[in-house]
C-alpha cells in the first residue's frame, strides 16, 4: 500500500516504540515514507536494525536506533535522550509497545498480572512524562498517541492483565490531554481491534480459526497494521490539530456490538 500523502511529516522527529515488528513497523515506515526521521525502540536490537533497513532514508537525517526496556526508568531516559540527540529534536511520541499473558483470573500469576502492567501502563507513563518534561522544557508544540486495544472498554477473559492494563491507558490519555491541553501538547489513542500482526499467526494461519474471528466483525475482515499506522499518522498531522483526549477505535465496527446486528433481544 502506498501513502496518499507526501511529506506530510517532513522535518519531523518521531519516537515509536515497541517498533520491531507488527504495527509499531508499519507505523515507523509511513512516518518514514512522509518525510519524518524516525527512532525505532524495542528490546531487541538485531530487529530493530532490520526495520530501519526498511525504511526510506529522509532529508532529516539518519533513523536512530534506541533499544531498550520502556517499563524500566532508566532505560526510558536513555532511550529518549538517545532518540532526542541522534534525531536532534522530538515531535512526535508513539507509544505502541505492549503484550498480554493468557490465564483463568482464578489462576493468574501476580508477577505476570505486574508483568503486563509494568509494559503497558507503566511503559505509556515514563515515555509520555520524559517526552513531556522535554517539551515544556523547550516551550515546543508536539503529539503523542498511545496505541490501546478495544478491551479498553471491551471485558477479555482470561486475559486480566491486559483487560486492566488498557482501560488504565485510556484514563491517562485523557488525564495527560487535559493537564497539557492549554500548552500545545496534544494526547490521543487509537484502538485496534483484530489485526494481522506475527502475534496473531495462530489464528492467521488456520483457516478455521481465521474464519471464526471474521464471523464476529461486522465488517467481516480483521485490519491490517497499516489501516493503524494510518490513524496514528492521522492524529499527529495538521489534519487533527484541535483533537485531543480522544481515543478512536479502528476496529471494523466490532465496538459496535455484533451480536446485536441482527434483532434477538425484543
Amino acid at each position: 500500500m502506498t501513502t496518499p500523502y507526501k511529506n506530510r511529516f517532513a522535518g519531523k522527529k518521531v519516537l515509536v516504540t515497541g517498533a520491531s515488528q507488527g504495527i509499531g513497523e508499519a507505523i515507523a515506515l509511513l512516518y518514514a515514507e512522509e518525510g519524518a526521521q524516525v527512532a525505532l525502540n524495542g528490546r531487541d536490537e538485531k530487529k530493530l536494525i532490520a526495520v530501519r533497513d526498511k525504511l526510506p532514508k529522509v532529508d532529516g537525517g539518519e533513523h536512530v536506533i534506541a533499544a531498550g526496556d520502556i517499563s524500566k526508568e532508566d532505560d526510558v531516559r536513555r532511550l529518549m535522550q538517545k532518540s532526542i540527540d541522534g534525531m536532534g529534536g522530538l515531535d512526535i511520541l508513539v507509544c505502541n509497545a505492549g503484550y498480554q499473558i493468557p490465564s483463568p483470573s482464578e489462576e493468574i500469576k501476580t508477577e505476570d498480572f505486574e508483568g503486563v502492567l509494568s509494559v503497558n501502563v507503566t511503559g505509556v507513563m515514563l515515555p509520555c512524562r520524559e517526552a513531556i518534561k522535554y517539551w515544556l522544557e523547550n516551550k515546543m508544540e508536539a503529539a503523542i498517541v498511545v496505541n490501546s486495544s478495544v478491551h479498553q472498554i471491551i471485558p477479555k477473559p482470561h486475559y486480566l492483565g491486559y483487560s486492566a492494563s488498557k482501560g488504565a491507558v485510556g484514563n491517562i490519555v485523557r488525564t495527560l490531554a487535559l493537564e497539557y491541553a492549554s500548552r500545545g501538547i496534544r494526547v490521543n489513542a487509537v484502538a485496534p481491534g483484530a489485526i494481522v500482526t506475527p502475534i496473531n499467526m495462530s489464528w492467521i494461519n488456520d483457516p478455521e480459526q481465521y474464519k471464526n474471528v471474521a464471523s464476529h466483525i461486522p465488517m467481516k475482515r480483521p485490519g491490517e497494521s497499516r489501516e493503524i499506522a494510518d490513524t496514528v499518522a492521522f492524529l499527529t498531522a495538521k489534519d487533527s490539530t484541535y483533537i485531543t483526549g480522544q481515543t478512536l477505535f479502528v476496529d471494523g465496527g466490532l465496538t459496535l456490538y455484533a451480536d446485536f446486528e441482527k434483532n434477538w433481544s425484543s
